[in-house]
């Protein structure tokens, strides 16, 4: 009896779900309407959650359910918490479609605003500074100023964030909110004091954040321990921008600190060691003494963190920062915290790599060869390669100990080939600082192991450099002659040859003959290499004797870069930052948060400005199919936009459109100059269209075209049906733009970039518009 009751209690089907994404219901809006108003009268929660969660699922669809509008603001008189959070997510999408219904939603979340209940209270607030179109403002500022002062913390906080939506959307509204903002520092939940700290950033970002006092500092440090773990943190990282008066009050700053060293947090440590690094930075022994300090906490941080391996790679990064610049030898007792675990992924081994390479000396050298010499035969290849790398860091800092670590080098010829190729590529880098190891280098350097295409390159620098002591070094250059190779392998092969051949001449001489046939015969060959091998025939054909004092009378190298001297200043402002994971400074990759708020705003106006636009301009002329280059190319009509607001500014004011007339005729600049400024500038703005006509996309007519706006052509090649072009031009600051069109996709790309950032998108704009005026791109 058992089996057979097991058996049809399995055989009855489980009960079914409701769904609410079934099938396309447009016609079931007036329905869902009357379910609606039919339930307001509704005591059962449960089953008014269900209805309103019917209208989310229409609204999710993209079903207009904005009809029933009243009914949901009607809705939302319930204490239910669930139910208030589907309405006012309804209400605020539709509020921002359509101001008429905008208004009844504010006086819904004005009257939640006044609930009993805080947590509605919160809520309605939060809502209500979510809208975002312009009227709103009055409204919304009665309600945050009065919420600032409610009994509840959670109010409290969400109107101190609210504070900062307004100063985003309309920063004039928030006259003297700053007093009340420092004012509520003081207040008895943690909670709101972070929110103040955080808000007062933000507000006077411009005056370099919050201000702080020593009665302000004194009192945030009283009360640390009452804030959690990140609000703790935000304090300390405010408390890094602090200078005591005295070496009285740094040290007894310090002094109440130095427990937080010992927390388990990770952000704390880092916040705490940043202020300490602040506090002495023009103290250089208490300096140094801070560093020493800091290693006990950070090598045990970096224990701890196994079961969490983002933030163990967090502070492995941090150790790093430390010891390269100029600290390694703080870490170098500890080097075996360092050593990679067979469990760890491949991330944490490389940093702990770079890690060993930066600490070793000559104490700990003996056991970490032995270490990395282990890691060389690591099924990874990724790991196999740093260790190599590591080791030959190491022979490039410490010169003297090079001899142990180019034997063992030597001793990996008879391993697998992608092992070879990076070894080769490691020497290449120890023998142009210390030439003197080419002798314990001649076994592998004679291996026909290498395949990868930079240590064939690496290998050609060698055979170049040393080719009087390398008995084969002709023959092997041979080898690479009429192979299909890069052009970078082409022109290293040459520079080397000719380097053998003044050392050599007698065995070189035809072997150069064939490089140089097989060169500047080649019609496809790059014109870069061709000119360069021309050159060298002729100069050789006329003088071959000058020309060999030339190349043996080269430029003496006295400083390598691994001895340039190391700012250890600059790990200051940068510690505990992202750019410690980045390797970059902080404002290379982060943008100040008006920059983008400036940026919605001028999305937003362009938009408004293109339905206009659509509404009154009248039928466009019909365009001819051809484009004739002979002929000059008739500029269209460019619109001036006078006395516009700027929605982008940073540094200046730019306008909102540039024209033909904001740039300077005829400007010129040199191709070195060119290449300096597009090299160290930062990304700008960047496009990829549609290339909708063929006939006009080649060279001459694009350098027309942009010569008639004022922009001018400083580069260009084509290769495989793409052409590639850069070009430039001035106004209030100079503008770079790198054009390509790719025939192969049928797309144009356009790369610009300026010495005012603001200004790239204005004159992206600006050639987008020509381009499809002219009908290049849709």
């Amino acid at each position: 009896m058992r089996p057979h009751y097991a058996s049809s209690i399995a055989s009855i089907p489980p009960p079914k779900q409701q769904q609410y994404f079934e099938g396309n219901r447009k016609g079931e809006v007036n329905e869902l309407k009357i379910l609606v108003k039919n339930t307001l009268s509704e005591k059962d929660d449960k089953k008014k959650r269900e209805v309103v969660k019917k209208v989310i699922a229409y609204m999710t669809l993209g079903i207009d359910v904005s009809k029933i509008f009243p009914e949901m603001c009607m809705a939302s008189y319930t204490n239910d918490m669930v139910q208030k959070k589907m309405i006012y997510l309804y209400l605020t999408t539709y509020a921002e479609q359509n101001k008429d219904l905008a208004f009844m939603a504010i006086s819904t979340f004005q009257k939640d605003c006044k609930h009993s209940d805080p947590k509605i209270r919160g809520f309605a607030l939060r809502n209500l500074c979510s809208l975002r179109f312009s009227g709103a403002i009055e409204y919304l500022m009665p309600a945050i100023r009065e919420s600032l002062s409610d009994i509840d913390p959670y109010v409290r906080k969400t109107a101190i964030m609210g504070c900062v939506k307004v100063y985003y959307m309309q920063p004039e509204f928030l006259s003297n909110i700053e007093e009340q903002l420092y004012k509520m520092i003081s207040d008895n939940d943690p909670l709101v004091i972070i929110n103040a700290i955080h808000a007062l950033n933000e507000i006077l970002a411009a005056e370099g954040g919050m201000a702080l006092s020593k009665k302000l500092v004194d009192y945030l440090l009283g009360r640390l321990k009452e804030f959690n773990e990140w609000g703790q943190a935000t304090i300390l990282d405010e408390l890094s921008k602090y200078q005591p008066k005295d070496d009285k009050e740094m040290f007894n700053i310090m002094n109440l600190l130095e427990e937080r060293l010992k927390h388990s947090c990770s952000a704390i440590v880092l916040a705490v060691i940043k202020v300490f690094m602040n506090f002495t930075k023009n103290k250089p022994q208490v300096y140094e003494q801070v560093i020493t300090r800091v290693k006990a906490p950070l090598v045990t941080l970096a224990s701890i963190s196994e079961g969490n391996l983002e933030i163990m790679y967090t502070i492995l990064c941090h150790i790093k920062f430390i010891a390269s610049k100029g600290y390694n030898q703080v870490f170098s007792q500890d080097y075996k915290c360092f050593y990679c675990r067979v469990d760890e992924p491949t991330y944490i081994k490389l940093i702990k790599l770079e890690i060993l390479a930066l600490i070793a000396c000559d104490f700990n050298l003996g056991d970490m060869l032995n270490e990395l010499g282990e890691y060389v035969t690591d099924v990874d290849q990724e790991i196999s390669k740093k260790s190599i790398q590591a080791l030959g860091a190491i022979a490039l800092r410490l010169p003297d100990l090079a001899n142990a670590i180019v034997k063992q080098l030597s001793s990996f010829i008879t391993l697998q080939d992608y092992i070879t190729n990076e070894v080769i590529i490691v020497f290449k880098d120890i023998l142009r600082k210390d030439p003197k190891h080419i002798k314990d280098c001649l076994e592998i350097i004679q291996s026909d192991s290498v395949t990868d295409q930079n240590s064939k390159i690496a290998l050609i620098y060698i055979l170049g450099q040393f080719g009087s002591q390398i008995p084969l070094a002709p023959y092997i250059l041979q080898t690479f002659i009429g192979v299909a190779e890069s052009v970078e392998l082409k022109h290293a092969l040459l520079t080397s040859c000719l380097k053998v051949f003044f050392c050599r001449a007698p065995e070189m001489q035809e072997i150069l003959g064939q490089l140089f046939y097989s060169i500047m015969n080649n019609e496809n060959e790059d014109i870069d290499l061709k000119d360069r091998a021309a050159f060298y025939y002729r100069a050789l054909q006329n003088n071959p004797n000058e020309i060999k004092k030339l190349w043996q009378n080269g430029i003496k190298v006295d400083k390598f870069l691994e001895e340039q001297n190391i700012n250890k200043e600059a790990l200051l402002f940068e510690f505990n930052s992202l750019s410690v994971i980045y390797e970059k400074s902080v404002n290379k990759f982060i943008k100040p948060a008006e920059y983008f708020n400036n940026l919605r705003n001028k999305e937003l106006q362009d938009q408004i400005q293109e339905q206009q636009q659509s509404t009154t301009a009248e039928k466009p002329d019909p365009v001819q199919d051809g484009f004739d280059i002979e002929h000059d190319i008739t500029v269209p009509n460019v619109p001036i936009v006078q006395n516009q607001p700027n929605l982008l500014e940073i540094s200046e004011q730019p306008k909102q459109k540039l024209i033909i007339d904001n740039f300077v005729l005829d400007y010129r600049i040199e191709v070195e100059y060119f290449e300096s400024m597009w090299t160290s500038l930062n990304n700008g703005a960047s496009i990829t269209r549609t290339l909708a006509r063929n006939d006009i996309a080649n060279e001459n007519a694009m350098e027309q075209l942009f010569n008639r706006y004022r922009l001018y052509n400083i580069a260009a090649g084509e290769e495989d049906n793409v052409l590639q072009m850069y070009f430039y031009g001035a106004h209030k600051c100079q503008v770079f733009f790198e054009f390509e069109i790719n025939r192969n996709l049928s797309t144009v790309l356009l790369n610009t970039k300026s010495e005012l950032e603001d200004y790239a998108y204005l004159a992206q704009k600006y050639v987008e518009d020509f381009l499809k005026q002219s009908n290049l791109i849709v």
